[in-house]
């Protein structure tokens, strides 16, 4: 590790084609809504990063932080030779709003057969199992403006990755679909792949942009959201069957905000971080 007298920033070891770069605090320059990471993301958080149920005996455990990234040690200790599943994604901005699964069959993974799940540049990752995994979340509802920056790669075929109801849900990645049905009751919002503004026309002009296979951040720009109420799934449509996210979760951001001004700025942060 390498030390840095800048606030706010210690150096770690992260992305950019495994590059040294300082460790950005990205609440703590740009304050959110919600979010969730596999980082720390605020400097004053003193909470922990996921809550871990192991397959051996189904104890849980609270994993934190060390060094800004996720205690992966504490973590592979804790569950042993087996797997451990993603129970609850602690919102580093409200714990009382977090991003839960209380369903065994449908929490997410993070370890597997006593070895970390990670992404091509060795970082820890939550993996999609694109059958049944989702994460609940009631923070994300209620708001008129919902602006998301979501970190994680995929090569999936069909997913939707936010819904709210069978009416309701963000963009839909359908390979090969000439369907020009993008979202539903989600306003007219722009869609940021890697900090390049994308035009797609139709489903599966989604999947071609997002479903690349290496990390990317994937930014949903001046989402309108009024008419979500209730709880939200993060990795599945609404209506179990068909569009669950097959691939891995590092990180997701949510502004309350419209941030077109500080777009670029944000994913430049997390590119720097992720992205190869």
């Amino acid at each position: 590790m390498i030390s840095t007298s800048k606030i706010g920033v210690s150096a770690s070891r992260v992305g950019g084609g495994g590059a040294v770069t300082p460790h950005v605090f990205i609440l703590d320059e740009y304050p959110a809504y919600a979010a969730f990471s596999l980082q720390k993301l605020s400097a004053s958080y003193s909470g922990s990063a996921i809550r871990v149920r192991r397959s051996s005996d189904n104890a849980e455990q609270d994993i934190g932080f060390t060094n800004n990234n996720l205690d992966s040690s504490s973590l592979l200790t804790f569950v042993g030779a087996g797997d451990g599943f993603v129970t609850t994604a602690y919102n580093q901005l409200n714990v009382a709003y977090n991003f839960t699964q209380t369903t065994a069959n449908s929490q997410p993974k993070i370890v597997s057969s006593g070895a970390l799940i990670t992404d091509i540049n060795g970082l820890a990752s939550i993996q999609f199992d694109g059958v049944d995994d989702f994460l609940f979340s009631e923070s994300i509802n209620w708001v008129t403006q919902l602006d998301s920056y979501q970190v994680g790669s995929t090569s999936d075929t069909k997913f939707i990755m936010i819904s709210g109801a069978a009416d309701k849900f963000s963009f839909v990645a359908d390979s090969g679909s000439t369907n020009t049905a993008l979202h539903s009751n989600y306003g007219s919002p722009s869609l940021y792949v890697n900090n390049v503004l994308k035009a797609p026309s139709n489903r599966g002009d989604v999947h071609n942009e997002i479903s690349i296979g290496t990390p990317s951040v994937v930014n949903h720009l001046n989402v309108a959201h009024t008419a979500w109420l209730g709880f939200s799934k993060i990795g599945s449509y609404w209506v179990a069957g068909a569009w669950e996210y097959n691939g891995l979760i590092q990180e997701f951001i949510f502004y309350n905000t419209n941030t077109t001004s500080d777009r670029s700025a944000i994913t430049t942060i997390l590119t720097d971080k992720y992205v190869p």
